[in-house]
Protein backbone atom coordinates (compact mmCIF):
# COMPACT_ATOMS: atom_id res chain seq x y z
CA UNK A 1 0.00 0.00 0.00
CA UNK A 2 1.53 3.70 -0.97
CA UNK A 3 1.95 6.10 1.87
CA UNK A 4 4.01 9.20 2.92
CA UNK A 5 5.09 10.80 5.86
CA UNK A 6 5.07 14.76 5.88
CA UNK A 7 6.41 16.63 8.49
CA UNK A 8 6.37 20.31 8.88
CA UNK A 9 9.90 22.44 8.71
CA UNK A 10 8.53 26.67 8.86
CA UNK A 11 6.35 28.66 8.08
CA UNK A 12 4.29 26.71 5.29
CA UNK A 13 6.69 24.52 3.97
CA UNK A 14 6.65 20.74 4.47
CA UNK A 15 9.38 17.96 3.78
CA UNK A 16 7.78 14.33 2.76
CA UNK A 17 9.09 11.25 2.15
CA UNK A 18 7.81 8.57 0.16
CA UNK A 19 7.98 4.70 1.20
CA UNK A 20 10.90 4.63 -0.88
CA UNK A 21 12.44 6.88 0.95
CA UNK A 22 12.80 9.91 -1.50
CA UNK A 23 12.17 13.37 -0.28
CA UNK A 24 10.67 16.65 -1.72
CA UNK A 25 9.66 19.97 -0.48
CA UNK A 26 6.20 21.68 -0.85
CA UNK A 27 5.89 24.94 -0.16
CA UNK A 28 3.30 27.62 -1.02
CA UNK A 29 4.33 31.27 -2.07
CA UNK A 30 6.10 34.48 -0.25
CA UNK A 31 2.07 36.05 -0.47
CA UNK A 32 0.56 33.44 1.60
CA UNK A 33 2.72 32.89 3.92
CA UNK A 34 5.61 30.63 2.02
CA UNK A 35 8.70 30.51 1.17
CA UNK A 36 8.72 29.56 -2.68
CA UNK A 37 11.23 26.70 -1.94
CA UNK A 38 9.32 23.72 -3.74
CA UNK A 39 6.09 23.25 -5.44
CA UNK A 40 2.87 23.41 -3.97
CA UNK A 41 0.93 20.60 -3.22
CA UNK A 42 -1.25 21.23 -6.26
CA UNK A 43 1.43 21.67 -8.01
CA UNK A 44 2.85 18.52 -6.66
CA UNK A 45 -0.47 16.38 -8.00
CA UNK A 46 0.01 17.94 -11.29
CA UNK A 47 3.61 16.63 -11.83
CA UNK A 48 2.36 13.29 -10.25
CA UNK A 49 -0.03 13.19 -13.34
CA UNK A 50 2.11 13.76 -15.72
CA UNK A 51 4.79 11.81 -14.01
CA UNK A 52 1.99 8.78 -14.27
CA UNK A 53 0.51 9.33 -17.68
CA UNK A 54 4.35 9.51 -19.10
CA UNK A 55 5.33 6.69 -17.54
CA UNK A 56 2.52 4.38 -19.00
CA UNK A 57 2.63 6.35 -22.46
CA UNK A 58 6.75 5.14 -22.60
CA UNK A 59 6.00 1.76 -21.48
CA UNK A 60 3.26 1.09 -24.35
CA UNK A 61 4.98 2.75 -27.19
CA UNK A 62 7.67 0.98 -26.26
CA UNK A 63 6.13 -2.85 -26.47
CA UNK A 64 4.43 -0.92 -29.73
CA UNK A 65 7.69 -0.70 -30.63
CA UNK A 66 7.72 3.03 -31.54
CA UNK A 67 10.97 4.83 -31.19
CA UNK A 68 11.33 7.77 -30.51
CA UNK A 69 13.57 10.42 -29.12
CA UNK A 70 12.06 12.86 -26.34
CA UNK A 71 8.76 13.46 -24.76
CA UNK A 72 7.56 16.28 -23.14
CA UNK A 73 3.45 16.43 -21.00
CA UNK A 74 2.21 19.86 -20.32
CA UNK A 75 -0.61 19.62 -17.99
CA UNK A 76 -2.83 22.89 -17.50
CA UNK A 77 -4.81 23.18 -14.64
CA UNK A 78 -8.29 25.43 -14.05
CA UNK A 79 -9.54 25.66 -10.40
CA UNK A 80 -12.72 26.24 -9.26
CA UNK A 81 -13.44 30.35 -8.04
CA UNK A 82 -14.28 29.39 -4.50
CA UNK A 83 -12.67 27.71 -1.36
CA UNK A 84 -11.53 24.69 -1.33
CA UNK A 85 -10.81 25.67 -5.19
CA UNK A 86 -10.28 21.91 -6.50
CA UNK A 87 -9.44 21.50 -9.66
CA UNK A 88 -12.04 21.47 -12.34
CA UNK A 89 -10.56 20.88 -15.57
CA UNK A 90 -7.12 19.70 -16.68
CA UNK A 91 -5.84 19.74 -20.26
CA UNK A 92 -2.70 17.59 -20.77
CA UNK A 93 -0.45 18.45 -23.76
CA UNK A 94 1.34 15.34 -25.12
CA UNK A 95 4.55 16.56 -27.20
CA UNK A 96 6.54 13.75 -28.67
CA UNK A 97 9.79 13.93 -31.02
CA UNK A 98 11.11 11.28 -33.43
CA UNK A 99 10.91 9.93 -36.67
CA UNK A 100 8.45 7.69 -37.94
CA UNK A 101 5.90 7.66 -35.04
CA UNK A 102 2.52 5.95 -35.37
CA UNK A 103 -0.15 8.50 -34.42
CA UNK A 104 -2.75 5.63 -33.97
CA UNK A 105 -0.12 4.18 -31.31
CA UNK A 106 0.73 7.31 -29.40
CA UNK A 107 -3.14 8.03 -29.49
CA UNK A 108 -3.39 4.51 -28.61
CA UNK A 109 -1.19 4.94 -25.70
CA UNK A 110 -2.63 7.86 -24.21
CA UNK A 111 -6.13 6.45 -23.83
CA UNK A 112 -4.96 3.87 -22.36
CA UNK A 113 -3.16 5.66 -19.57
CA UNK A 114 -5.90 7.82 -19.17
CA UNK A 115 -8.88 5.34 -18.74
CA UNK A 116 -6.75 2.06 -17.71
CA UNK A 117 -3.22 2.79 -16.10
CA UNK A 118 -2.40 6.00 -14.13
CA UNK A 119 -3.85 5.69 -10.63
CA UNK A 120 -3.85 9.23 -10.43
CA UNK A 121 -5.89 10.35 -13.22
CA UNK A 122 -8.49 7.47 -12.30
CA UNK A 123 -8.18 9.36 -9.03
CA UNK A 124 -9.32 12.63 -10.30
CA UNK A 125 -11.51 11.48 -12.27
CA UNK A 126 -15.18 12.55 -11.59
CA UNK A 127 -13.70 15.37 -9.87
CA UNK A 128 -11.81 17.15 -13.12
CA UNK A 129 -12.66 16.69 -16.52
CA UNK A 130 -9.13 15.71 -18.40
CA UNK A 131 -8.76 16.04 -21.77
CA UNK A 132 -5.68 15.70 -23.97
CA UNK A 133 -4.04 16.40 -27.25
CA UNK A 134 -0.96 15.85 -29.17
CA UNK A 135 1.77 16.69 -31.28
CA UNK A 136 4.31 14.72 -32.95
CA UNK A 137 7.39 16.57 -34.16
CA UNK A 138 10.27 15.48 -36.41
CA UNK A 139 14.05 14.47 -34.42
CA UNK A 140 15.22 17.38 -32.08
CA UNK A 141 18.82 18.10 -33.78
Amino acid sequence: MPSANVVWNQGLQFVGTSETGHAVVTDAKKKEGGFEAGPSPIEMTLIGLGGCTGMDVVSILKKKRQLFDDLEIEVIAEKSAEPPNYLTRIEMVYRIWGEQISEDALKQSIELSKDKYCTVSNTLKGVAEITYRYEINPPRG
